[in-house]
């Protein structure tokens, strides 16, 4: 079961790793098709546009000037940051892409309704988004999105994760901005979030 794991995720990680890392080159793909629909046929991102994880446990194709940290802050394989903080009544906060991957024995629907039940516990939390998603190569994936408070910040925040579960882990993609400022990141992160591959 992952659920545990995942409230880190959406914290206000962003804060303190704006100034770390490297500057990611790669490119946000297309738009993808629509959740519930088959996976495209050709990867519409570069393989040199990809992050490729040190362990060979994923990919990902992150948005183009996004800085990496992959320090392992709150158990996280990598952190994308936007270059440029949202500023919000209640503070700053950076945009980001975090990728946390789990040893689980949980299948995807397991997984998915342990997730929703976590994030019920977020507060002022309210789902968004919650459909089927087919990522590139056919790995099924689910798609979980709300608003919510971060109680030590007072940041309103929203999110948007992808699930996918295979070979005993789960691969949970976060794509987290202040609530004023999603408009700007809405489909950055569905774009970049879609193009995860899992396992070797």
């Amino acid at each position: 079961m992952v659920s545990r794991l995942l409230l880190p995720l959406v914290t206000v990680l962003a804060l303190a790793l704006a100034a770390c890392g490297t500057t990611v080159t790669g490119t946000p793909a297309p738009l993808p098709a629509p959740s519930g629909v088959a996976a495209p046929s050709v990867d519409p991102v570069p393989a040199g546009d990809r992050f490729s994880d040190a362990e060979g446990r994923f990919t990902i194709a992150p948005p183009k000037g996004w800085k990496a940290d992959t320090s392992g802050a709150q158990n996280t394989a990598v952190v994308f940051v936007a270059p440029t903080p949202t500023r919000t009544a209640a503070g700053s906060f950076s945009a980001n892409i975090n990728v946390l991957v789990v040893p689980s024995n949980a299948d995807l629907p397991a997984t998915v309704v342990g997730a929703r039940n976590e994030l019920r516990g977020l507060t002022g939390y309210t789902s968004t988004v919650d459909e089927d998603a087919a990522l590139f190569g056919g790995t099924q994936a689910h798609l979980l999105g709300g608003t919510f408070t971060d109680t030590k910040s007072g940041l309103e925040l929203r999110n948007l994760q992808l699930f996918a579960v295979q070979g005993g882990s789960t691969t949970v993609v976060t794509g987290t901005a202040a609530a004023q400022g999603w408009d700007a990141y809405a489909s950055v992160f569905d774009m970049a979030l879609r193009t995860l591959t899992v396992g070797g």
